[in-house]
């Protein structure tokens, strides 16, 4: 699809447009413009307006099976900007959030003489931090005077607490609806602005059934290939094959990685110190523990830890695993050699059920919401002409990248948890070696040129020596002497 084509098809439609104005990141915002867009496909075109490269916003249409996208300008071409929207006929702005926008951003729906509505996702009209919080990251209190908004860094824009509030208070009184998800939100940014009263819509969910639970089956100790890491990938992939109520999570570390959650059922903790594996075991909540050995055990400590916990057994028959294993009331001792099937199969068979939880029934579906939200919207005048797009308004901008030091992707990604910082430090990491690898070659090379040099220099020092011992070379000394004198040598 092009973007002119697609354009056109938005254009030609006889649907209310609404103009989402959002910020550039996920998260519950994202979930929710997603699913509002989903909830009301068919009775209105959503656009999705939010900042991309510095000077630049993205524009998309939500329609499903449709991909337009534009770059447009925020700086000095946002009058542009603004043509191309009121070209498209935009009825109503929604605000979602302003974090990355200019200021201007808050006169958009007056630019564009319609309506606008806004969410509160957070407390963005009161709190330049949008959170309520201070400079420790904890809660100021919410009182509209306690002013520490400002206490960890200045607002994205130059504007004072009071001058910041009073943009808000401009934008929320002239807002068609100002929505609250909860009453505790709508009555907190009622304190901040006196007047301002937001209606209470909970964001809309489908109705879903809990997902089954899981038996948690917990791998003790250190893991290579002889104690038993192949066959735990192979009962990590059958469990996955046969979508079977099991999750492997291996207390220790392994000799190489298997594919981790979501994409397998399986998820490891990593290496833990001396002594602390049965606060570990029940840390866990595990369901069962399995001891896939493929050598014989002559003892085994994580065996004394797996015992001590009460917890159901399944260990192969190799070794002193079913000798120490005889008197457990809750062991289940399956051939070292057997099937993956017929290992999950005895796990399933003596594990702890998990607690089944209950799904909570949402408090708006996305059909109740649809009636609420659409009341009021309606599509206007056609707008004289029709949108021109910008051939440089097709072209993605650059997205400039903060580079981070490795040592900082490590504690993002590997400690704190963060999957972005993890994948950026899994790809730096390779660049990296890639980068050795190239250097180790240019040294190796290096290396052999200089070993070449050498055996150049002495292959021409032996044929020297060899010339200044000959007969013709003693003789002839006379005469370079001369020749020498004569040079002023």
């Amino acid at each position: 699809m092009t973007a002119p084509a697609a354009l056109g098809r938005l254009r030609d439609s006889r649907l209310p447009r609404i103009l989402f104005v959002a910020h550039a990141f996920g998260g519950g915002i994202a979930r929710h413009v997603e699913a509002l867009a989903r909830a009301i496909a068919g009775d209105a075109e959503v656009l999705l307006l939010r900042p991309h490269a510095p000077g630049h916003a993205s524009l998309r249409w939500l329609r499903p099976g449709e991909d337009f996208a534009a770059w447009l300008p925020t700086d000095d071409g946002w009058d542009r900007t603004i043509g191309f929207l009121d070209a498209i006929g935009i009825d109503r702005v929604h605000y979602h959030h302003v974090h990355g926008w200019p200021q201007s951003i808050l006169g958009l729906s007056r630019e564009l003489q319609c309506a606008h509505d806004v969410t509160l996702h957070d407390y963005y009209p009161a709190c330049p931090t949008y959170h309520l919080t201070g400079a420790d990251g904890r809660y100021c209190g919410g009182s509209p005077d306690c002013g520490h908004c400002l206490d960890d860094g200045p607002a994205q824009w130059p504007l004072t607490i009071p001058a910041w509030r009073a943009a808000f208070r401009e934008l929320l009184s002239s807002a068609a609806r100002v929505i609250a998800p909860s009453r505790d939100a709508a009555d907190r940014i009622a304190r901040f602005f006196p007047g301002i009263a937001p209606v209470v819509w909970p964001h809309p969910e489908e109705e879903a059934a809990a997902p089954a639970p899981a038996v948690r089956v917990l791998v003790p100790g250190a893991l290579p290939q002889e104690k038993g890491l192949g066959v735990l990938e192979a009962c990590v992939r059958d469990a996955a094959a046969r979508a079977l109520p099991l999750h492997f999570r291996v207390l220790g570390y392994t000799s190489r990685p298997i594919p981790s959650w979501p994409a397998l059922p399986y998820s490891v903790a990593g290496e833990y110190r001396e002594g602390d594996l049965p606060a570990l075991i029940a840390h866990e909540g595990g369901g069962a523990i399995f001891f896939p050995a493929q050598c014989p055990e002559t003892y085994s400590y994580t065996l004394t830890a797996a015992i001590a916990s009460g917890l159901p057994i399944v260990a192969t028959d190799l070794g002193a695993l079913p000798e120490r294993l005889a008197a457990h009331p809750r062991a289940a001792i399956v051939r070292w050699n057997a099937s993956a099937s017929a290992m999950n199969d005895a796990i399933l068979g003596c594990a702890l059920p998990p607690p089944r939880p209950a799904a909570p029934a949402p408090s708006i579906t996305p059909a109740a919401y649809r009636g609420r939200y659409l009341e009021g919207i309606v599509r206007r005048a056609e707008p004289p002409g029709r949108p021109a797009l910008d051939p440089a308004w097709q072209v993605e901008p650059p997205v400039p990248v903060a580079l981070s030091s490795l040592a900082w992707l490590f504690e993002d990604g590997v400690r704190c948890g963060r999957g972005k910082s993890l994948a950026e430090l899994e790809r730096r990491v390779g660049e990296a070696d890639l980068a050795l690898e190239e250097a180790a070659g240019e040294r190796a090379a290096m290396r052999a040129e200089e070993e070449r040099l050498a055996r150049e220099a002495r292959a021409a020092q032996e044929r020297l020596r060899l010339v200044e011992s000959s007969r013709s070379w003693r003789m002839t000394a006379p005469f370079r002497a001369i020749l020498r004198r004569l040079r002023g040598g």
